[in-house]
């Protein structure tokens, strides 16, 4: 089993799941700190050229690796890497195997554009999206404000809110030349966000199952979730498995939801085709998805059960305090921290020494960094290069 992107906290979730298994991991990343590489689990470490910056040199290095080496499949953690895998999968289908679905159902996810005129189409509540690439236009659809900015193409970034049309103009502008197509939509009034983690097999029927509720992200406006809980809530779970049905979709998605407290209607955000951030929560809550993952990868019959314990916590403990330092009302709010709780997305007595880099390493790479490497990333994308005939 090859895993990339082994900096991610899912990436050691699987590490840790599938080694314990006695399946023998090796992990990569181009991160030489990426705390999955720590593991005691991890048998085998490669560094590889970043899939952001070196998108052939990657692409080739995993090849090179996979002809060298017997890989029952590779589990690719990063959106973008989830991307290239996909869409250059017949450079490593003689070799080993890549996790479902298809890249046709797979971009169909990822980009957002697509995405919301399917769920539209299917009667599933999404923000107001307009869809215009003519600004002038997007100035005279739109007739109430605050509304959102962001990327249609790429997920885990920065999005623009505008309190007004000379705002929408200038943010437009400045996104539409970083990241390339992007969307506007109407800003949901947060009631509470949710989503909705499954697997589906090659007949796009469900196998397992959880729906986590964010309880903290790391700042207050959102972003990464560092505590959540299962709940259980059968309406959003109806809603996204008529979706993925609609998708065709096979693999893992984590679909998210954010209800609106103006009307109490969960409207649908995005689908992340990956693995998620919180997934060692729904292996808290009896659902191992990375081995059922692995089960289905190599073709062995999988049962479904779509229960999973309710009300189990998890906490991403850096993420946290990061959060609670952030938090303008810290004498109101430091209870709910101390709060006890023996559940860590990293931290495991277990399996030391990746909690304590998570402790030592920094969050995040430097803005400068990320912003530059999400700028490429994106470029590359749209590029649509054939890069299928490296040799």
């Amino acid at each position: 089993m090859l895993i990339t992107d082994a900096q991610f906290k899912a990436s050691l979730a699987v590490i840790r799941s599938l080694g314990k298994r006695n399946i023998r991991i090796t992990a990569g990343s181009e991160i030489k700190s990426a705390l999955g590489l720590f593991s005691k689990y991890c048998k085998k470490k490669i560094i590889y050229p970043n899939p952001r910056t070196n998108t052939a040199q990657f692409l080739k290095y995993i090849q090179n690796i996979v002809k060298k080496e017997d890989f029952d499949c590779i589990i690719p953690f990063h959106t973008y890497t989830t991307f290239l895998l996909y869409k250059y999968k017949d450079m490593f289908i003689d070799y080993t195997k890549i996790p479902p679905p298809d890249f046709n159902i797979f971009i169909k996810a990822y980009d957002k554009k697509r995405l919301l005129k399917i769920a539209s189409t299917n009667n599933i509540y999404c923000p107001k999206t307009y869809f215009s690439d003519d600004i002038n236009e997007l100035k005279t659809q739109i007739k109430q404000y605050p509304i959102i900015i962001k990327p249609s193409i790429r997920h885990g970034v920065q999005i623009a809110k505008c309190k007004n049309s000379k705002e929408l103009k200038e943010n437009y502008t400045k996104m539409n030349d970083r990241y390339g197509p992007c969307i506007v939509q109407e800003y949901i009034p947060n009631g509470d966000e949710l989503g909705v983690y499954t697997l589906f097999d090659y007949n796009s029927n469900p196998i397992a199952l959880t729906v986590q509720k964010r309880v903290r992200t790391i700042t207050n406006d959102g972003g990464i979730s560092t505590y959540r809980v299962t709940v259980k809530n059968q309406n959003l779970v109806n809603i996204s498995f008529k979706l993925l049905k609609k998708l065709k979709w096979s693999g893992v998605a984590m679909i998210e939801f954010r209800i609106d407290k103006r009307d109490g209607i969960p409207k649908l955000m995005e689908i992340n085709p990956r693995f998620w951030g919180s997934l060692q929560l729904s292996i808290f809550s009896g659902v191992d998805f990375p081995y059922l993952l692995y089960n289905l990868i190599i073709n062995k019959d999988i049962p479904s059960s779509l229960y999973f314990k309710d009300g189990v916590q998890c906490r991403w403990l850096v993420g946290d305090i990061t959060s609670f330092f952030k938090c303008p009302n810290k004498i109101m709010t430091i209870g709910s921290y101390l709060k006890p709780n023996l559940n860590f997305d990293v931290i495991s007595l277990k399996d030391t020494i990746p909690g304590l880099v998570s402790i030592f390493s920094p969050i995040r790479h430097s803005y400068d960094d990320e912003q530059r490497e999400e700028e490429i990333e994106t470029k590359n994308v749209l590029k649509n290069e054939n890069l299928t005939n490296i040799s």
